[in-house]
């Protein structure tokens, strides 16, 4: 238990220091704390006038690091408060009881300043760990949170404008409270500080960096439009990091001048803490990267890249930028690629998602890790989440009642909910691929979800050309080699298949000559003697008719269906008819055979 105080003189709050010297952003925290501490003292007169009650207990949630701490002691400050901190690591002990009799001394002390005319403050910090749901059986949770509850309600009907104690806690999973804390009362009010937004960012890299010496280049509001995800402790961290790259090149003994390549090496260093674990780091794929597809990236770009910079125009219009965008075509045609060019040039965080990730033999551990990834990539907007091979995950309902198909079904029912549910996904942007769009479930492919499904097709012959001199950018070649002749002679050739050739070229020249220098035209050749392309005309057709008409194959499937159960109903017919015919052959010879035998019994009895 940790007791502080603040300067508080003839009654009445000092007026000189200000608590947005040592923390930025957090408005309504800020105003919320502020109701809560001085507003009895101010207005007491008005108050005992009116019967008015105050609320005496404040609970702030959100994720790690987002300053729930340094608000509190912040406006303690401020305000001139006595502040008493309970945290789990101070309340729990080993005996039973001694972890009451905390508690019990923490709000005793807090009521005796509060009698001398200064408003005191309990923080309980982590107050999930103190008081979880008491269904968890455990006798010391539920000990500690009975004991709670019968503080907080004793000092409602003891506390006054003379002696007034007011209550705040902590806590980042806010669900894991017992809910009898959560009502008017206890705690009558509840605010989230969540991860700050490009303005606060903005005020937390001023506050930071008011004391440090940047060069004129450096552009503080760059750096935080830059920085989605952050929260005030990595912006903080940052600031560190980046102050330490200036020291570690300077060459006397002061530092100098923060620039921005101090800024780029600290944000290489230092992420944001809310998407560790589960972002993965997106290649540096440029658009200029994908050869061909020109049509294609510019659709693309108009869906990811415009909502994030030019969010303004989309606001006076009112239009809502695209929420998801699917991609379908042959294997090997750069979907994947197109997925992370697109979220490099977006500078978005991104989220990366598959079946793998998802199938777990565990109920409900792949429904929880989707609400997990959305959670997390709302905090960290604007965010884009890609699922790779997504009939895997969103495949049709309805089809079989095996134990797969039930849990991609639920699965499916989450990423519904998730996508288009009652919490918006504002600031999200979900990318899928996958070369089977007719095993993806219809609800799925409606505006408002799917918005925007691309066909991905093989590269043409211009196509194949800018993958050819993509893939080749690197390679030393002969003046003998064609480019346009190879990318002519490869047709019906898919993006990945021209990679894998440019590579085997170099391998072939490799095992020709280890020392050879250059790749020659006859090294392709070989090549391409071996290599045949993977489609057809045909798989060509049937990859891009979803384009044509979305419903055709589903529809057919559907009369095959249909035509397989009239079959498999006419043959439990004759399945039926069949058995019955063979119990009515066995009861006509039961029959006779007790005929035959009454016959024999009554011939032995005329007998005798």
């Amino acid at each position: 238990m940790e007791n502080s105080c603040g300067s508080y003189t003839n009654g009445s709050v000092r007026k000189e220091w200000r608590a947005e010297e040592v923390v930025a952003g957090n408005v309504e925290a800020l105003q919320a704390l502020r109701e809560l501490i001085v507003y009895p003292i101010r207005y007491s007169r008005q108050s005992q006038k009116l019967g008015l009650n105050w609320p005496q207990g404040l609970l702030l949630y959100g994720p790690p690091g987002t300053g729930k701490t340094s608000l509190v002691r912040a406006v303690v400050r401020e305000c001139g408060a006595h502040l008493i901190v309970i945290s789990p690591h101070t309340v729990l002990r080993s005996y039973a009881g001694e972890s009451e009799e905390v508690m019990r001394d923490a709000f005793a002390e807090a009521l005796s300043h509060a009698k001398s005319g200064k408003p005191s403050v309990i923080f309980i910090d982590e107050i999930d760990s103190l008081c979880p749901h008491r269904d968890s059986r455990r006798a010391q949770d539920t000990r500690i949170a009975s004991q709670l509850f019968m503080l907080m309600d004793s000092n409602r009907s003891t506390s006054s404008a003379a002696s007034h104690v007011v209550v705040v806690a902590s806590t980042n999973r806010v669900d894991a409270i017992d809910p009898a804390l959560r009502r008017s009362g206890r705690f009558d009010a509840e605010v989230e500080v969540t991860t700050p937004s490009e303005e606060e960012r903005f005020q937390i890299l001023k506050l930071y960096t008011k004391k440090l010496p940047l060069d004129a280049t450096v552009d503080l509001s760059a750096i935080a439009s830059s920085c989605n995800g952050y929260v005030g402790a990595d912006i903080e961290a940052l600031c560190r990091e980046a102050t330490f790259s200036a020291a570690r090149s300077s060459e006397s003994s002061s530092i100098r001048c923060l620039n921005m390549d101090d800024w780029e090496h600290a944000k290489s260093v230092v992420g944001p803490s809310i998407t560790r674990g589960v972002t993965v780091e997106v290649p540096k794929i440029t658009w200029e990267d994908i050869g061909g597809l020109k049509n294609l990236k510019k659709k693309l770009q108009q869906a990811v890249e415009w909502p994030l910079k030019h969010s303004t125009v989309f606001s006076r219009l009112g239009v809502s930028p695209v929420r998801g965008v699917l991609l379908h075509g042959p294997p090997g045609c750069s979907k994947t690629t197109l997925a992370k060019a697109a979220a490099h040039a977006a500078q978005a965080s991104f989220f990366s998602l598959s079946g793998a990730d998802l199938y777990s033999m565990y109920v409900g551990e792949g429904e929880a890790l989707v609400r997990n990834i959305f959670r997390r990539a709302r905090l960290a907007a604007p965010s884009i989440i890609f699922f790779d091979e997504a009939d895997v995950v969103a495949t049709k309902r309805g089809g079989s009642s095996s134990n797969s198909s039930t849990v991609g079904e639920r699965l499916l029912s989450t990423l519904l909910t998730e996508m288009d549910g009652l919490e918006q996904a504002k600031g999200i942007l979900v990318l899928a691929a996958t070369n089977r769009p007719h095993a993806i479930d219809a609800a799925l492919m409606r505006p408002g979800r799917f918005d925007l499904v691309l066909y991905v097709p093989p590269p043409d012959q211009e196509a194949r050309y800018e993958i050819l001199q993509v893939h080749t950018r690197r390679m030393q070649m002969s003046d003998d080699v064609n480019l346009r002749q190879i990318a002519e002679d490869t047709e019906l050739f898919t993006g990945a298949e021209l990679e894998g050739m440019c590579r085997e070229a170099g391998m072939v020249a490799l095992r020709e000559d280890i020392s050879a220098t250059v790749v020659c035209n006859r090294h392709f050749q070989i090549v391409l003697q071996e290599l045949k392309p993977a489609l057809s005309r045909e798989d060509i057709e049937s990859y891009s008719s979803f384009m044509k008409n979305p419903s055709s194959i589903s529809s057919g499937k559907f009369e095959v269906s249909s035509q397989e159960r009239t079959k498999e109903t006419k043959n439990a017919t004759v399945l039926t008819t069949l058995a019955i015919v063979g119990v009515s052959v066995v009861l006509s010879a039961c029959l006779k055979y007790g005929r035959t035998i009454t016959d024999h019994f009554s011939s032995d009895l005329v007998y005798t």
